[in-house]
């Protein structure tokens, strides 16, 4: 039985001026167990393509990147930091072997709505380098406060987004749930691309001022070199689009002082 799904934008996903139209095919047989890896969907396309991506953590430990990439891995989002203050141990390490094998690398931070905007600001700007053809910066939101409350949450994200854009040349990605989206960041951030956790054969639901790029499809994902379960996503658009996406070679990525200080006091 073959299951497909056809994407069709009401708006325009502006990407180096392009128009972003983006299908995708699941296959399936009935006779075996479901594919945790593939979208599936009602919907029939006659033409189809889809981008397979994952996103990893110190969840995942050690990824063995070269299995990875010989499993049709087109690119890989890697945890970096966390809050104002912790670092992914595996951040190093993943962000090297997905570039050494030729995995298109994004880097993200995880928001923590009561830790001081400005500190995970400076936690992730001093540890991740962007070069030319890695993906923009994603910025995790899936946790809520009380305390803390919308407005003011959605004012710390607005400010982390744009000194990020300030200091990379490139606006980031957010990430969030579908339902954590219809609560809390829905048609707040119309000027921002969206990845969607959304793990249903039914593809993300926006607001019709937003746009998202990605879709999370499963937590469930089975690829080889990773011994545990990990999260499938995938990418509107085909592999020019992605590298369109990407930091380009005339983007100048400004250092900031944590680096600054690191070459000018270089470790023994």
């Amino acid at each position: 039985m073959i299951f497909s799904l056809l994407i069709s934008a009401s708006h325009k996903l502006v990407v180096s001026g392009l128009l972003l139209l983006a299908s995708y095919t699941g296959v399936a047989d009935n006779t075996s167990a479901p594919d945790n890896n593939d979208p599936k969907s009602t919907t029939t396309s006659t033409s189809t393509t889809s981008l397979k991506g994952i996103d990893v953590s110190r969840w995942q430990k050690d990824v063995d990147w070269s299995l990875v990439k010989e499993s049709d891995v087109s690119f890989a989002f890697v945890k970096a930091t966390q809050g104002d203050f912790r670092l992914d141990p595996y951040f190093a390490r993943n962000w090297e072997e997905t570039k050494r094998h030729g995995i298109k690398r994004g880097a993200y931070h995880f928001f923590k709505p009561e830790a001081p905007v400005q500190g995970q600001i400076d936690l992730f700007l001093s540890t991740v380098t962007l070069e030319a053809g890695d993906l923009p910066p994603v910025l995790d939101i899936e946790v809520y406060d009380a305390k803390i409350g919308g407005d003011v949450m959605r004012k710390s994200i607005r400010t982390w987004l744009e000194a990020v854009t300030a200091h990379y040349g490139v606006k980031p990605i957010i990430y969030t749930g579908q339902n954590f989206y219809r609560r809390h960041l829905k048609g707040h951030f119309p000027e921002y691309h969206f990845w969607i956790a959304r793990y249903s054969e039914n593809q993300p639901e926006i607001h019709h001022t937003d746009s998202w790029m990605f879709w999370q499809f499963t937590d469930k994902g089975s690829i080889s070199g990773i011994n545990s379960a990990v999260d499938i996503n995938f990418f509107a658009g085909d592999f020019e689009t992605l590298a369109q996406l990407c930091l380009q070679d005339n983007v100048v990525v400004q250092e900031s002082p944590l680096q600054q200080l690191k070459h000018m006091y270089p470790k023994p």
